[in-house]
């Protein structure tokens, strides 16, 4: 066993043992603090139906609605934590990019929230032994026997992430700034799950995007024809600038990756209105505008030119305003 993977379980044995020595205070604390513990009487539903309250599933359990952490441990086997060791403990158990990956999803929730007439408390689930996949969401963490056992409950499921997903997309975005971006995504309006799949599409599509632009006689100059593509910087620009933002509001609307590159295609094309944009690090930027039926709003694509005969897409927009 190297050294690494020794000062890992010894943490982990560490901060498991003063779990356990300190069960009855740490439940003390948490119900002095945060006043959410609760005897809930009643039978489970089996399933999570929309707009359907989930109820614990035996009766006389105790309810702690405090941050949670449900993983499995080698050697121990599956064990809850609650509070302040969440994402300590996340550190060492997840694999790298799950881990980079939920600390900064995670951090962007909202500690607490109100679903169905209950309160909820932000929580992580770790889904197999190996700490490669993940579920966000609200819950709480529900004691039996005397408290010697600990289940956490996810009521409202916000996001499930694999170490592939994460993977997927590394080109693009780091674990941290992919975990940070769908949070605010969500946050904004989006199903989390819905927004991860259009960036997944987006990044095994955009590579081979290829568009001609047909040249233009412009006051800022004359641009010859040539082919257009996306790069790895232009494919981050267009994915946040496409599900950071509010639904309805200067985006545009929930289409698939590949409907949404047919429509920057169709734009660079066929464009009603091509103008002289900013220049930036030298280079003189063009604005094609072209309103797309498909969408119903017009679709703004900017781009620049990187060598003779080829340019690059910088961005796509939706416009908010009469400016284009």
């Amino acid at each position: 066993m190297g050294w690494k993977r020794f000062l890992v379980l010894t943490l982990v044995l560490l901060f498991f043992g003063m779990m356990v020595s300190g069960a009855s205070a740490t439940a003390s604390f948490v119900n002095a603090t945060v006043n959410s513990t609760a005897t809930l009487p009643g039978d489970p539903s089996p399933e999570k139906r929309p707009g359907g309250e989930i109820q614990p599933e035996n009766v006389g359990a105790e309810i702690v609605v405090e941050k949670f952490f449900g993983t499995f441990v080698p050697g121990i086997g599956w064990v809850v934590f609650i509070s302040g060791v969440v994402l300590a403990i996340s550190k060492y158990l997840y694999s790298k990019p799950v881990s980079e990956f939920t600390e900064a999803f995670y951090k962007e929730l909202p500690d607490r929230i109100s679903y169905n007439g209950q309160e909820l408390a932000k929580g992580i689930e770790n889904k197999n032994r190996w700490g490669t996949k993940v579920e966000i969401g609200y819950g709480y963490v529900k004691k039996k026997w005397f408290g010697l056992k600990k289940e956490t409950v996810i009521v409202k499921s916000v996001i499930t992430i694999t170490r592939d997903e994460v993977k997927a997309v590394e080109d693009l975005f780091s674990p941290k700034e992919y975990g940070k971006l769908l949070a605010q995504a969500y946050l904004n309006g989006w199903d989390a799950n819905d927004a991860k799949k259009l960036a997944e599409e987006f990044d095994k599509q955009y590579r081979g995007f290829r568009a001609y632009f047909n040249g233009a006689n412009l006051d800022c100059g004359v641009f010859e024809g040539g082919d257009v593509i996306i790069d790895a910087k232009g494919a981050n620009h267009i994915i946040v600038n496409h599900i950071k933002k509010k639904p309805g509001k200067d985006q545009f609307t929930h289409i698939s990756a590949v409907d949404l590159l047919n429509e920057l295609g169709k734009t660079i094309e066929n464009p009603y209105k091509t103008t002289c944009g900013d220049i930036v690090n030298g280079k003189q930027r063009i604005v094609l505008v072209r309103y797309s039926p498909k969408l119903g709003k017009k679709v703004v694509v900017v781009i620049e030119r990187i060598k003779w005969g080829m340019y690059r897409i910088v961005t796509a927009f939706p416009p908010s305003s009469g400016r284009y």
